[in-house]
């Protein structure tokens, strides 16, 4: 893929903890931490762009795997990382929270709320192995109009098919929006 065609992503930090170790990884298994760490070798592999906040950094500091970490050194080397906080999409954290029934559930947003900034103010695009996120931010859609423009990807949950979906360009497809994804993916409780 060219430089010109190679999107914004950002990388939660549930993704390079769960690429697992070198131990750990096998490349013919289908297991969550190797699916991580395929997706993150497939961002690499098509030159796509890590989008990290300040918050996002410390996570991946306190929480990546030592792959993940020489993965996130080696994007840093060739200036593939966009430091971006999204700071003017902290005022969407009071009316995305209110949709939400649940103090708990608020938490839980507010807490991932750095995501969503950093996503709206470069490429929309989230990848990412949450699955309660996803389902907080489909909900919020209606009243905040703004996080319908989110894409997300889960290698957990969709396995081969989110590396795929990155090889083949992290295009923002009708069935990635996040609303759409969560309808498509996730059960309801």
């Amino acid at each position: 893929m060219s430089w010109k065609n190679s999107k914004q992503l950002v990388v939660d930090a549930n993704v390079g903890q769960g690429s697992s170790n070198d131990k750990m990884f096998n490349p013919v298994l289908e297991d969550s931490g190797s699916q991580s760490r395929q997706c993150l070798q497939a961002i690499w592999e098509e030159r796509h762009v890590a989008v990290f906040s300040g918050n996002l950094r410390d996570e991946w500091g306190r929480h990546a795997s030592s792959y993940a970490k020489r993965w996130l050194r080696n994007m840093e080397q060739k200036c593939r990382i966009i430091e971006e906080d999204g700071e003017r999409f902290a005022e969407l954290a009071i009316p995305a929270c209110a949709c939400l029934s649940t103090a708990g559930e608020k938490a839980a947003l507010a807490k991932d709320l750095h995501l969503i900034q950093s996503a709206l103010a470069t490429g929309q695009l989230i990848l990412s192995n949450e699955v309660r996120f996803p389902r907080f931010v489909a909900l919020a859609c209606g009243a905040v109009q703004e996080l319908v423009s989110l894409y997300y990807a889960n290698p957990t949950v969709e396995g081969d098919r989110c590396r795929l979906w990155i090889k083949a360009g992290a295009e923002k497809d009708a069935d990635r929006r996040i609303d759409v994804w969560v309808e498509n993916h996730l059960k309801s409780d």
